[in-house]
């Protein structure tokens, strides 16, 4: 199955990290980039990976990613759609001054949201084991940003969200510690709960699609030896099967019976801020009984399956990111996953400091060599 897509054509960058000024023409097939560490090979993900968020991936404030010389940075970038002569222009500036300004076609906005849909990502790194490996808000924010890929409309509804949390929690220790009157909980709970169930429908839906395309890849990639499962722990219980409807009562029901012990934790303890993702293979937990071997391959699958989550959407493959992930593969997974991105003809981008390990039996390359903040074809 292959696919149409946007993909980069060019890709600029101005006072970014530690390149000056650099204009790159990509492939529409793989783009490797070669360099010893610490040279700019991640630096020149994060511009792309910017340019799809507005953010990092490494959660550096913008201030630290202008060059140390300058006063700001610029990245920009020209898109195609392959069944389109139209030209589609991102361009993302930001400030010392902490003055930020997106445009897109020339038109300025100022909200990160209104990138969301243009250049449609899928990052594979080796922090992509916190996944596994970390803390609930490692996948939460993993299974969020993926999720606001697909629509733009879900990162409106988690501001709205934390907006209404933090709104909730200050009136709950209010009350607690000031003795005001409780009555304008009804109201706080009342939007916790359409935003909340919302939420936690519109995972549990993306969930639905990825797991079982997830599971397939895992057999694939192990011989038929392992069995992927991901399992949604919501603190609402048992939500699986339920509707948005039934989530909602649900959840309303457990804020009323729990209300005093909120008031004095003076904190929102039920909803999708407290969910979590938990890893199986073999009905065994892959963050406690897992070797590090096998939490790769777990999340090799689950990337390769956001890429056909993704196509299953819109009918469109996202531009694929590799950062240094090569190396950490053994042959057969590196080769599977070579073999992927040559069969669905997906533009992809490839950090790494062994070119042996990178060119091997992979069609349409465009090699470039990365060395100390410039970028040689």
């Amino acid at each position: 199955m292959v696919g149409d897509m946007m993909h980069i054509l060019d890709l600029s960058l101005y006072n970014f990290r530690n390149y000056a000024q650099q204009t790159l023409r990509l492939s529409r097939g793989v783009n490797i980039f070669v360099g010893e560490n610490g040279q700019g090979k991640t630096n020149l993900l994060e511009a792309v990976y910017y340019l799809a968020f507005g953010n990092t991936f490494r959660g550096n404030k913008e201030m630290e990613l202008i060059n140390w010389q300058q006063d700001y940075f610029r990245v920009m970038a020209q898109l195609k759609k392959d069944t389109s002569s139209r030209l589609f222009e991102l361009e993302i500036y930001s400030d010392r001054q902490r003055n930020k300004q997106i445009k897109i076609n020339g038109v300025k906005y100022k909200r990160n949201s209104a990138l969301l849909g243009y250049l449609q990502v899928v990052l594979f790194s080796p922090e992509d084991l916190k996944i596994v490996k970390g803390s609930p808000t490692d996948r939460r924010r993993y299974i969020d940003r993926e999720i606001c890929q697909l629509d733009g409309r879900y990162y409106t509804l988690l501001h709205q969200y934390q907006k209404v949390l933090q709104q909730r929690n200050n009136l709950l220790k209010d009350i607690h510690y000031k003795k005001i009157a409780k009555d304008q909980l009804i109201v706080w709970n009342k939007q916790l709960v359409n935003f909340g169930s919302q939420i936690i429908s519109q995972r549990l839906a993306f969930l639905k699609i990825l797991v079982p395309i997830a599971r397939r890849l895992q057999k694939q990639l192990t011989d038929g030896q392992e069995n992927l499962n991901v399992t949604y722990q919501s603190s609402l219980g048992a939500i699986g099967k339920l509707s948005q409807e039934e989530i909602a009562g649900l959840y309303e029901q457990i804020l009323k019976e729990n209300e005093s012990l909120e008031i004095n934790r003076g904190v929102t303890l039920w909803g999708p801020h407290r969910d979590d993702l938990i890893f199986y293979f073999n009905d065994r937990e892959l963050k406690i009984y897992g070797s590090q071997g096998q939490q790769r391959t777990n999340i090799l699958a689950l990337k390769l399956a956001e890429l056909e989550t993704f196509y299953h959407h819109n009918g469109e493959y996202p531009l694929l990111l590799l950062d240094d992930v090569m190396s950490e593969l053994d042959d057969s997974r590196r080769q599977f996953l070579l073999q992927t991105i040559d069969k669905q003809q997906i533009q992809t981008i490839i950090t790494g400091a062994n070119l042996d390990l990178l060119s091997e039996k992979m069609a349409h390359n465009e090699i470039f060599i990365v060395k100390e903040g410039k970028i040689i074809n």
